[in-house]
C-alpha cells in the first residue's frame, strides 16, 4: 500500500511542480488570473463536483465499471488536450496575440 501510494504522490509532485507555469504561460499577463481562475474552478465544480452522483449513478444502475471509464475518458480528453498546448517559453507573454 506504501509503495502505491508514494507512486501515486511522485505522479501527482510531477504535475504539481510545472502546472502553475504551464498555465501562466497559457495566457497574457493582463488576463491571467481570470484565464487561470474561471476554467480552473469550472473544471473543478463540473467534474469534481459531479463524481460522486456519477459514482452513485453508475452503482444504481449496477454497473461500477462506468465510472472507471468516465474517469478514462477524461484522462482521455485531458491527453488531448495537453498534447495540442503550444510551447511559450520564448515568447514576450506580454505579447501575445490573437488570445485578447
Amino acid at each position: 500500500m506504501f509503495l502505491t501510494q508514494a507512486a501515486g504522490l511522485l505522479v501527482f509532485a510531477f504535475y504539481g511542480a510545472i502546472a502553475p507555469t504551464l498555465m501562466s504561460e497559457m495566457f497574457p499577463t493582463e488576463v491571467r488570473a481570470a484565464g487561470i481562475g474561471l476554467p480552473y474552478a469550472l473544471a473543478v465544480a463540473v467534474f469534481g463536483g459531479t463524481a460522486p452522483y456519477v459514482r452513485e449513478w453508475a452503482s444504481g444502475l449496477g454497473r461500477r465499471d462506468l465510472f472507471a471509464w468516465y474517469l478514462a475518458g477524461l484522462c482521455l480528453v485531458s491527453l488531448l488536450v495537453s498534447l495540442t498546448l503550444s510551447d511559450r517559453r520564448d515568447q514576450a507573454l506580454r505579447k501575445l496575440e490573437g488570445l485578447r
